[in-house]
């Protein structure tokens, strides 16, 4: 079944999990566009990519009136920019924008595990590499120390709350949700920054308001205030 706009205006299509979506869930339901939220399974997406609907043959996709829009990054400057969360000033903007690809390495180390079949191997790899040492250990320990450098408290050092800070929040946390095998969240304690950034935006307003229905047991737990306390 080809997956249509139906009768939303804007459709964000993905898996069930947080991911590289979520950040552009948020920011969507931070705007004021018409959109929906589909969620779809391993075998409707080889259908998806056999069909030919993804662009890049990858999700998340927006499906807009005007197209459909493909890479969890583009999707979310598009959403950031419908809720005000781009910075009008020009070098605020960059500076959202780098850090935004800045965190690509943590991605990718983390990328490098999903292959590994043997349970026992792939908790191996993640605990080791998430260790001080280790490459994910190492883009925490700098995500640490951006995030304490900002004078806002925002992670690009923004005036206000941008789409940095919904890509930050919504990817790294969800790392130690218990859903990646061998990443624990007492792994979290060695990054001050980090948890005092993650109390900031838990707490504020509009993040709290979004994930007021979300219940301890959920995979998104970790984007609720007190969620590392």
């Amino acid at each position: 079944m080809r997956i249509g706009l139906g009768r939303a205006m804007n459709r964000l299509v993905y898996f069930s999990v947080p991911g590289r979506a979520e950040a552009s869930r948020v920011a969507l339901a931070l705007s004021s566009l018409d959109w929906e939220d589909v969620e779809v399974n391993g075998e409707t997406y080889q259908k998806m990519k056999n069909d030919g609907e993804m662009p890049w043959d990858m999700l998340p996709i927006l499906q807009t009136q005007r197209g459909t829009l493909a890479e969890s990054s583009a999707i979310l400057r598009y959403a950031g920019k419908e809720a005000g969360l781009v910075p009008e000033d020009h070098y605020q903007a960059a500076k959202a924008d780098e850090f935004i690809d800045g965190m690509g390495p943590l991605a990718r180390a983390l990328d490098t595990t999903f292959g590994i079949a043997d349970l026992d191997d792939r908790i191996a790899l993640r605990t080791a590499l998430f260790e001080e040492g280790g490459e994910g250990g190492k883009n925490l320990q700098l995500l640490d120390k951006k995030v304490g450098e900002s004078v806002t408290g925002w992670a690009a050092n923004t005036d206000s709350m941008s789409i940095a800070d919904l890509k930050l929040f919504t990817e790294l946390f969800a790392l130690f949700s218990g859903n990646y095998d061998g990443i624990e969240a007492s792994v979290l304690s060695r990054y001050p920054n980090l948890l005092a950034y993650h109390s900031k935006v838990a707490n504020d307003e509009r993040i709290s308001s979004h994930y007021k229905n979300v219940t301890a047991d959920d995979i998104r737990w970790t984007f609720l205030p007190g969620a590392f306390q």
